[in-house]
């Protein structure tokens, strides 16, 4: 799970959270963003509905 940040001085640390989930502070670009979600993606086992 990736977490977007609206007011990055509360938001929290990577530290803070549960394993799985990762904090994207703003502000950051498109490119950041999308290589974090391939990053959190890559390795998925996504499987289509029947």
């Amino acid at each position: 799970m990736l977490l977007l940040t609206g007011y990055a001085g509360a938001a929290p640390e990577d530290t803070d959270l549960p394993p799985g989930m990762e904090v994207l502070h703003k502000p950051f670009a498109f490119d950041q963003l999308t290589a974090r979600v391939r990053a959190l993606t890559e390795g998925m086992d996504v499987k289509a509905s029947a």
